[in-house]
């Protein structure tokens, strides 16, 4: 007995020792196409940019950098900005995205823009998938940890998703179950799609040219993008109660007490670290959140306020939710992500007049 638990001690270290030589040279985005076409994209070009936006579809396929620069320029300000959104990117993984992308130099790097549309849990049928495993580390898996266990939900569901957290964390350490998904990134990164960059190689992609490239390329992809934009235009009653919903709660902010104080302080801890690097963060509320904004308001009105922008409430930006703009229920299309890109780059500009106005 004692032979054979030295023997499965000794293959144990082995596979951490080989796990952890193999991530000192495999990059935290191979799992992920979409990102890895952004990530080597940005690697060769950084020079180019010096404002990145981070977040999931809603900045993916809402903000449209070459619209929001062309806005500032109006202003005298200039911005080259690159969108790093990728479908799905919980808060989690867009503190991993920045803290991934930042290893990259560029000394031209002055803006880096947060969107606030999540909390730590994720759509659970990504959990064992090499997207979602490939990209944990230390850090992403204690800030999960330290803000599951706050949220106001039963713990049934947060312990779920702290064991899928704890699981996923290591799976990534000892490559369980996808080595072959990792060897087959390298095969494919000669046949990376750079559709995904977007006709300006801004990053934006809206959802309408994700179905005209489905329709061309790709017939046999999930028909999910195609059915959604159907079911959003004939189901009136579901698009009311969604907006109806994100109405109450902007009209019931002042009585929203609560924030979630360790979400917080993982934010305010970036806005720290990158003020270092001399790069400034500044965050953005979006439209059409899956998450309550009874959730996000208070974090977002806790936050310092010359570093927030709100484009949220229904009440004072309707547009963002009319069905004209609208591509399905969370999302717009590409009328309404160039509107919205409009509106994001006066907001900007609009910020950051104020802050220069306040330090005179």
């Amino acid at each position: 007995m004692k032979k054979v638990i030295k023997k499965i001690f000794i293959l144990f270290i082995i596979i951490v020792c080989t796990s952890t030589i193999i991530h000192l040279f495999v990059p935290f985005f191979w799992g992920d196409y979409t990102q890895t076409t952004k990530i080597l994209h940005y690697q060769k070009n950084y020079a180019n940019y010096n404002t990145l936006f981070f977040g999931g579809s809603l900045e993916y396929r809402h903000i449209h950098p070459t619209v929001v620069d062309a806005t500032l320029k109006k202003e005298n300000i200039q911005l080259k900005s690159f969108n790093m959104g990728v479908d799905g990117h919980n808060i989690i993984q867009q503190l991993r995205d920045v803290d991934g992308v930042l290893r990259i130099k560029n000394p031209n790097l002055k803006y880096i823009f947060i969107s606030l549309s999540s909390e730590p849990y994720f759509f659970k049928p990504n959990r064992n998938t090499a997207k979602w495993i490939s990209w944990h580390n230390t850090k992403s898996y204690f800030n999960a940890m330290s803000i599951l266990p706050t949220l106001e939900d039963d713990w049934a569901i947060k312990g779920r998703y702290m064991f899928y957290y704890t699981m996923s964390y290591i799976k990534n350490k000892l490559f369980f179950g996808i080595v072959s998904n990792l060897l087959q990134s390298y095969k494919d990164r000669a046949d990376l799609d750079l559709a995904y960059l977007g006709k300006n190689k801004d990053g934006f992609f809206s959802y309408n040219e994700e179905e005209k490239l489905l329709l061309q390329d790709y017939k046999w992809a999930d028909e999910f993008v195609l059915e959604s934009n159907v079911v959003y235009k004939n189901d009136k009653r579901k698009r009311d109660s969604l907006t109806n919903s994100i109405a109450e709660s902007f009209k019931n902010s002042s009585k929203l007490q609560k924030v979630n104080k360790a979400e917080l302080n993982v934010l305010l801890n970036l806005v720290k670290k990158c003020n270092k690097k001399g790069i400034d963060v500044y965050f953005i509320l979006p439209p059409r959140a899956r998450t309550s904004y009874n959730f996000l308001l208070p974090l977002y009105n806790a936050l310092p306020e010359n570093r927030c922008i709100e484009l949220a409430n229904p009440l004072q930006y309707p547009e963002f939710y009319d069905v004209r703009y609208g591509y399905n229920f969370h999302h717009l299309n590409l009328e309404g992500a160039n509107l919205y890109s409009k509106k994001l780059g006066e907001k900007i500009g609009q910020l950051f007049n104020k802050n220069i106005s306040a330090l005179q």
